[in-house]
């Protein structure tokens, strides 16, 4: 019964931490794709919708996840990556007038500025 016991709480942690992994990297990839397509100005509003929605989606703990994590050269952290796409969500909502939508990503990017500060060395 215990080896039972045992064994399923490894395949549990095996499960956590293989989620874990394709989290992240699905993470990079959207810091990634969301910096191609904000930068040449070429999306759609299903794309920018999407960009939206995961941005304003991601949990305090994905935000230290990002601070933690430093996946591209010339950022300190990928959350500084972060910052700067919801800066240029925040520029293209303003510019529509959507202005629910900037008071949103505006409270993300403070949380995202309390994690950098907090944890500044």
């Amino acid at each position: 019964m215990v080896l039972l016991n045992v064994s399923k709480c490894l395949r549990e942690r095996l499960r956590w931490f293989l989620n874990n992994i394709y989290s992240m990297e699905m993470s990079f990839k959207f810091l990634i794709q969301a910096t191609r397509i904000l930068e040449i100005n070429n999306y759609d509003d299903k794309e920018l919708k999407l960009i939206y929605e995961y941005s304003v989606s991601l949990d305090n703990e994905s935000l230290i996840q990002y601070f933690k994590s430093c996946s591209i050269i010339g950022f300190k952290n990928d959350l500084e990556l972060y910052i700067e796409i919801i800066d240029a969500m925040i520029h293209i909502f303003e510019s529509m007038e959507e202005y629910e939508k900037c008071y949103v990503l505006k409270n993300k990017k403070e949380e995202s500025l309390k994690i950098i500060n907090k944890n500044k060395t």
